[in-house]
């Protein structure tokens, strides 16, 4: 298993890409991230966002370039730059 891994899913189908995604996540170990990479064209940016959260899965970074879109998902824990509920 792995921390980090990148999966570059240009020119494939949606349902090719999914597919290739959750196969990923299957070596990735809690806490870890994926970076899908994106045509920017094509965007379906949106579409892995609500697949991560239905998941349960966290949306760390977004970079939009001009040929591509980077997305970094990690596996379990936090992700970055989220707080932590306070219970009194």
């Amino acid at each position: 298993m792995t921390n980090f891994e990148t999966l570059d899913i240009r020119g494939q189908s949606y349902f090719t890409g999914f597919e290739l995604a959750s196969k990923a996540f299957t070596r990735i170990k809690n806490n870890g991230v994926l970076e899908i990479i994106l045509d920017q064209r094509r965007n379906l940016t949106e579409a892995f966002k609500i697949w991560a959260k239905s998941k349960g899965y966290k949306i760390s970074d977004i970079d939009v370039g001009h040929e591509m879109v980077r997305l970094f998902i990690k596996k379990g824990g936090r992700a970055l730059g989220e707080k932590t509920a306070k219970f009194r």
